[in-house]
């Protein structure tokens, strides 16, 4: 997942990127550098934000 991915999921769900910080349990200063490419995503992480996409489908009924 790439910094430009986790800004566009971040902006379809509507959350700051604290609230991401928060459903991930990182800092908002770390999503900030992923957004920005100045740090990679963890595996763990990348996995939990596909998770919460994939969730984020589902309830909205959107591909």
């Amino acid at each position: 997942m790439t910094g430009v991915d986790i800004r566009a999921l971040r902006g379809k769900l509507g959350w700051t990127q604290m609230a991401l910080a928060e459903a991930v349990g990182v800092t908002s200063n770390t999503v900030a550098r992923w957004e920005r490419g100045e740090m990679a995503i963890s595996e763990p992480a990348s996995r939990l934000l596909q998770k919460i996409a994939a969730e984020e489908k589902s309830r909205t009924g959107k591909r």
